[in-house]
């Protein structure tokens, strides 16, 4: 206890900022500072003439791995009557780069995070530090804390019943088939300004491992995603069948079917 005491006197106005986010949103106390502050640095911060200044990537990898893990485990004995496609599409729901930006959002990570990226090209940069903060919990505090303080995490955050009862749209499906065949389904979303007064219209791309499959478009940000889903699935049945026809529409079945592997 004196100890802490003694550390958050000679600790800078930045430390203690650190120190009391980890406490807020994880309900630990950090004691390798040095390593939660690599977790929330992106490589963009990293100066010049300090090439020594470890980022956060490889904390990243780490963390990528133990959120699988942890959700795997939540979810498998959250629901031990349910097969594998409804616990594949549950925890895509969970660990999606969407959810973790918007979870990294509502922890407030900005604050407490180093990054020079723009705004505006960051949509993964909080996502991805509050990836890599799992992995310095984990190297700290060892797996069991870590699971404990992430599943704390999650169940304040997200209502599993409401998650249960979304509709299995292509979205789901899409983002269920990438955790299933290790592929990075990402929906890009970009603002179009009003036309004729008629209020906000939004662009959305749905692409994997990089590459725009499929775009939308719509009044709001769920229905411009809803479009791009379709429309990448539209196309990569079509790349399927080698370009004949329009293609089939993906099995609605609760096996976690979706395009073949190599669409």
């Amino acid at each position: 206890m004196i100890r802490s005491l003694l550390l958050r006197a000679r600790s800078s106005p930045e430390d203690r900022r650190i120190l009391a986010w980890v406490k807020r949103s994880f309900g630990l106390r950090p004691a390798d500072l040095a390593l939660y502050k690599q977790a929330l640095r992106h490589s963009s911060a990293v100066p010049e003439d300090r090439p020594d200044l470890p980022d956060n990537e490889r904390l990243e990898f780490l963390g990528d791995a133990i959120l699988d893990a942890v959700v795997g485990s939540l979810l498998f004995e959250r629901y031990p009557k349910e097969g594998e496609g409804f616990l594949t599409r549950m925890r895509s729901k969970l660990v999606s780069r969407q959810q973790l930006s918007e979870l990294a959002r509502r922890v407030d990570i900005a604050k407490v995070m180093e990054s020079n990226v723009t705004r505006g090209h960051e949509t993964s940069v909080p996502g991805n530090a509050l990836e890599a903060t799992f992995g310095a919990i984990y190297l700290e505090q060892g797996f069991e804390r870590a699971r404990k303080a992430i599943v704390k995490l999650i169940i304040s955050q997200y209502d599993l019943r409401e998650l249960e009862k979304e509709d299995r749209d292509n979205k789901s499906r899409l983002l269920e088939w990438g955790q299933k065949h290790r592929r990075r389904v990402d929906f890009h979303i970009t603002e179009d300004g009003g036309r004729g007064g008629r209020g906000k219209t939004y662009l959305c791309e749905a692409r994997v491992d990089g590459e725009v499959r499929g775009t939308g478009r719509g009044p709001s940000k769920k229905k411009a995603e809803q479009e791009a889903a379709d429309a990448a699935f539209r196309s990569m049945e079509k790349r399927r069948s080698g370009g004949r026809g329009r293609g089939r529409r993906p099995r609605d079945r609760n096996d976690g079917q979706g395009p073949s592997q190599a669409a």
